[in-house]
């Protein structure tokens, strides 16, 4: 799980707690109070359907912590019933549980999403030039997308990397004496790579509206003719007219904006083969870019580890006592005395 995805999480979790007040719920049913005016069972329901509209719009990272933190059996109608029915029916040990977990979301995890929380992670920061003057830099997310359980391949992050540089560089050229080069804030992963990359304001903003125009073009697009559909799109999107009117304004002249269309639509194409995409191109969309553009060299996976991993409906597997002995006293005794035995020879000789 990214870091970023964690810090939402917890966001989401301890939002969807408050608004239902699962805890004040909790120590109203272990300690039998009632409070003045306010019907219990409607006091219940309420909280459950408050949770559950949160719950819809969950993802796998706030449904992971819920898992983590024992708090799966809100989800359970069970558990709701037997606030609904009274004391005798509230599994005490139970409603503890879910109370620690639920103080753990509320207030320890805010103290680790502090720890988390990097100044890099800001859309835009100010930053001073060699001569001292602050110029405004912005953010363009860019994420690989990856199997759950794949190590990337170092040519990706190349490809990607190189193709931001010389997307950043050619569009610089339509913005005279800008001064920033392209550079990388931060990289994280867990699930996907993510690299911040920060440029010139208006640089990244040309960036980010002409990858998702392109991409809104060619999602659909066959893989034979992508670099064809790729320029098409860069027509659509307008990019060569602005080309053409920067090269009429003398901004370039005729051969770097030949130049600029060639490495443009180069760029993006590396970067889509790559897997590569931005949050925009990923966030709410029918074709979400994450499901559709994938690595196109063999993705290394590793496989899960042999132990007991926790699943989201808390099933652990029993250890079958058939199966796994346990040793006899007189055993363990005897095999500590014949080690004794080894050692005394040893020393002797």
């Amino acid at each position: 799980m990214r870091r970023e995805r964690i810090i939402k999480a917890v966001n989401s979790l301890r939002e969807a707690l408050h608004a239902a007040q699962i805890r004040e719920l909790l120590r109203v049913a272990r300690t039998g109070q009632q409070a003045d005016g306010v019907n219990r069972t409607q006091r219940i329901l309420l909280a459950y359907n408050e949770f559950t509209r949160h719950y819809q719009q969950f993802g796998d990272e706030e449904k992971d912590l819920m898992t983590f933190f024992g708090l799966n059996p809100l989800l359970d109608l069970a558990f709701w019933s037997s606030l609904i029915d009274g004391e005798q029916s509230v599994n005490r040990k139970l409603l503890s549980d879910v109370d620690v977990g639920a103080y753990n979301v509320i207030f320890v995890m805010p103290k680790l999403r502090e720890l988390l929380t990097r100044d890099t992670d800001k859309s835009e920061l100010v930053i001073a030039d060699a001569q001292g003057v602050e110029r405004e830099i912005r953010r363009v997310r860019v994420l690989i997308a990856e199997k759950e359980r794949s190590l990337t391949d170092p040519q990706i992050v190349i490809n990607v990397i190189r193709s931001m540089d010389e997307l950043y560089g050619s569009l610089s050229s339509l913005h005279p004496d800008m001064g920033v080069s392209l550079a990388i804030g931060s990289i994280d992963s867990g699930g996907a790579k993510s690299f911040d990359f920060f440029g010139a304001g208006v640089v990244m903003d040309d960036m980010s509206t002409l990858l998702m125009n392109v991409w809104d073009r060619v999602k659909y697009s066959s893989e034979e003719n992508f670099r064809y559909q790729i320029e098409v799109a860069m027509m659509a999107a307008g990019f060569v007219s602005r080309i053409k009117e920067a090269q009429a304004q003398q901004i370039i002249g005729e051969e770097l904006a030949q130049r600029t269309m060639r490495v443009v639509a180069k760029s993006i194409e590396t970067l889509f083969r790559s897997g590569a995409y931005t949050e925009e191109m990923d966030a709410g969309r029918e074709v979400r870019a994450s499901n559709v553009l994938k690595p196109r060299t063999q993705l290394i996976e590793f496989k899960h580890e042999d132990r007991a991993d926790v699943k989201r409906d808390d099933a652990r597997p029993a250890l079958d006592a058939a199966a796994v002995p346990m040793p006899k006293a007189a055993d363990i005794l005897r095999d500590l005395q014949d080690q004794l035995d080894l050692k005394e020879t040893a020393e002797a000789a």
